[in-house]
């Protein structure tokens, strides 16, 4: 299921069964969005770092993970 399987170069990065892969490196992303609701979860393996968002909003996940990734990505 995080095992590579076709690359997406538009947005920067792969996908496996289900996940989204970073271009480079283990992170695992899960995310998604219908009306009223938004999530996006990612896990760092090498750093065993899991962050979490949940909204009740369509759109409102998206600053929080985004926010999220710059605090972690350092």
């Amino acid at each position: 299921m995080v095992r590579p399987h076709s690359e997406v170069p538009a947005n920067g990065a792969r996908y496996g069964l289900g996940f989204w892969l970073a271009a480079s490196g283990d992170v695992v992303e899960l995310h998604g969005y219908d009306a009223g609701i938004s999530f996006q979860t990612e896990h760092d393996p090498n750093t065993r770092l899991t962050s979490t968002v949940i909204s009740n909003t369509s759109e409102g996940a998206w600053p929080i993970a985004e926010h999220l990734d710059g605090l972690f990505a350092s």
